[in-house]
Formats: C-alpha cells, structure tokens, sequence
C-alpha cells in the first residue's frame, strides 16, 4: 500500500458517525446471534433440521426466539448495510476519487472476507450475500425514488411467484435427501479439512440454488435503507416523532401478529401449504417488523434515560464486523467436531446462554477496545484495503467511514 495523497478520498472523523446506527446495528446483531446460534451453529446449516420438543425450556425458547427474532434481525441489519452504502456514497462524492470506484473496492474486499468466512471458517456467512446484492443495488443508487419503490414491490412479490412456478422452487431448493445426515457426520466429528472439503461441496452445490429466492429480499431490504437515508430521519429523528410512532406501531403490530399466527399454526400441528398469499405476507411481514424495531429504537434514543441505556450497544455496533466474525470463529470450535463437538447436543435454551454470554463479553471488549482505538480490527483491514492505504488506527488520529 502506498502513502495517501492530500486530494484522495479518506474516511470521515468519527465524530461524524451516527451513534443511531451504532445502536441499532448492535442490538440487531445480538439477534442476528441468537438465531445464528438456534438454527445455524447447533445443527448443520443446511438441510432438513428435525423438531425438537423434548424439554419445555427449549420448546418456549424456541417458540420466543422464532416469534421475535428469527429473520428479523437479519433484514434490519440488511436495511442497515442499504443505508451505509448510500452514507458512504454520498460522502465519497465529497473526497478527491471516484465514488463509484472506491464503492466498488469496498464490496469487493467485502466479497473476499465473505469467500474466506465461508471456505475456512462457517458456511452460514452473509457477507458474500451483502456484497452480491450489494454490487445490484449499486445499481439503483440514483434511481428515482418511484423507482425504488416499484423494485422493493417486485422483490416481494418474486418469492410468491416463485410458488406458482414448480421449476423454479425446484431449482431453489436446497432441501437434498440424506444431506443432513450427511453434514451431521462430517461437522461433528470430522477433521477440519473434512469440514473444509465439505463446506466447499455445499457452497458449489447449494448455497447459490439458495440464495436464488432470498437475494431478492436482500436487495429489497437494502434499498429500503436507500429510502431512508433519503428520507433525512437518520439526520433528525427528533422531526419525524409522529411517522416514527406510526411506523414501530403498525410494524410491531403487523410483524408480530403474524409470527404468532404460524407459531399457533405449528402449536396445533397445522402447518398449511406453501402458497403465493403466504410468501408474500411472510416477507411483508418480516419488513414491517424489522422497520418497528428500528422506528422504536430512534424514538427511544430521544429520551434521555433510554439513551444512556441504549448507549451500550454502540460499541458493539461500531465492530459489528469483528465481532460477527469472531462468532463465527468461536462457536464453530464450540460446535464442530475439530473443536469440542457440542453439533447437536445443546438445546434451544443452552444455546440461548451461550450467545447471551458471549454478546455480554463482546460488549465489553468492544467498550475497552474502542477506547484506545477507533475502530474493530477487521473494520481497520477492510477500510485500509477500500482506501488502499494503512488507515490509522489509534484514536490519538481521528479518522473512520461510514
């Protein structure tokens, strides 16, 4: 890397940041966790995972987990990375370099650590995911904002026409008989190049049949982050009290009415078939819910006591990249048989722990690290490798990016 010229593009003082962001990102990566932890560490990613209902705790941890998390989480921090890449476009334009260019960089370093995340360290990654969709939504970032609206409506409605179209579910499905059994055997007590060889076999064979159906929610996602960014709520949510109210209200609402409306269903062992209503409304769904949870957060923020409070999951947002990959590293040594080989036997409720845990150390970690440091150690590579120069990374030099 050489020496940064006086004219070219740097990151932005960390003053400049949104502690709003920060707070968001870091409750929604506590989420993001607990599912990872309940759908994705304990058992094999991929596959048909089997019911477990034998102890009550994990039943209703499971139930609580599904009803207020699972898929919420992850599209907030999904509408999150849709607004950091509009900030980081807007405030590229204002440096001596390409905007577009140095994006580009970003998501293609993005996409790097995601490779890597996903051959050596745990397939469940959504990095490659963020930087695919991220390089389509690069795309639209000057588009109309009519235009943005009718592409989140095509996106929701894909996955519902998906289910009148055989071929293309089929062609979706990752759903391969006997391949859990399979991954069960190699995760839990194979070697870690077993392990390697195997997640290199699923990546190459299911996640792209996967990811055909769920990168359209992503890009809608992320281009919802584009419409709020736009909207200036992010900038002063103190003047949009009365849409915000609306918003955490009616998507709570929406959110969680039909959550609890499939967990009856799957309480009275009525699942109903898949159909184009049900995908649709599903997706709606986990938007609004994830739209409330942001809008609550911003409308407690402006109170000072929540804000104290709420403060603490600042650190934690700021090295959401470190430390969602240091999860990764550490629970797939927890759960894999290279590491102490805990593949399924920990419940809904062992897990639960776990990542509470673990969240409570990062917190602290993050507190103490960022102390002495502007930001995680991952955030210093990817931001030294977007702007092709060692960013400096003692607080002594304030300097970060969005």
């Amino acid at each position: 890397m050489h020496s940064p010229e006086r004219h070219r593009a740097a990151p932005v003082s960390h003053l400049a940041r949104i502690e709003a962001m920060d707070v968001i990102r870091g409750v929604a990566l506590f989420g993001v966790l607990m599912m990872n932890l309940a759908f994705a560490f304990r058992l094999p990613f991929w596959g048909i995972h089997p019911e477990e209902h034998d102890v009550r705790l994990d039943h209703v941890v499971m139930r609580v987990e599904s009803i207020l998390l699972s898929g919420k989480a992850r599209t907030l921090f999904t509408i999150l990375f849709g607004i950091g890449l509009a900030i980081f476009l807007e405030r590229a334009k204002t440096k001596g370099r390409s905007a577009t260019g140095l994006l580009t960089r970003r998501l293609f370093f993005l996409l790097a650590f995601g490779l890597a995340h996903v051959f050596l360290v745990w397939n469940g990654d959504i990095l490659v995911s963020y930087a695919v969709v991220g390089f389509i939504a690069m795309g639209f970032m000057h588009q109309r904002t009519a235009v943005l609206y009718a592409t989140i409506a095509a996106c929701l409605v894909y996955p519902a026409l998906a289910t009148l179209w055989p071929a293309l579910m089929a062609l979706a499905n990752t759903k391969v008989p006997g391949h859990y059994e399979q991954a069960f055997l190699v995760y839990g007590s194979g070697t870690y190049l077993d392990v390697v060889r195997f997640r290199a076999y699923e990546f190459f064979h299911l996640v792209g049949r996967g990811h055909i159906i769920f990168w359209s929610s992503e890009l809608a996602n992320m281009l919802v982050g584009f419409l709020i960014w736009r909207s200036g709520v992010l900038r002063s949510p103190e003047d949009y009290r009365r849409p915000l109210r609306w918003v955490a209200s009616s998507g709570i609402a929406i959110g969680f009415g039909y959550a609890l409306y499939r967990a009856i269903l799957s309480e009275l062992h009525r699942p109903s078939a898949p159909s184009a209503w049900q995908s649709f409304f599903s997706g709606t769904a986990l938007l609004s819910f994830a739209l409330g949870y942001g809008a609550g957060i911003l409308l407690l923020l402006q109170r000072a006591n929540w804000r104290r409070w709420l403060g603490a999951f600042a650190p934690l947002g700021r090295m959401a990249f470190t430390n969602y990959l240091t999860q990764s590293i550490v629970f797939s040594t927890v759960f894999y048989g290279y590491g102490f080989g805990l593949l399924g036997k920990v419940g809904y409720a062992g897990t639960a722990m776990m990542g509470i845990a673990c969240y409570i150390l990062q917190g602290i970690a993050s507190t103490v690290w960022l102390r002495h440091f502007q930001f995680g150690p991952f955030e210093w590579a990817w931001r030294s490798l977007t702007y092709g120069t060692w960013q400096p990374l003692s607080r002594t030099r304030p300097q970060a990016d969005p």
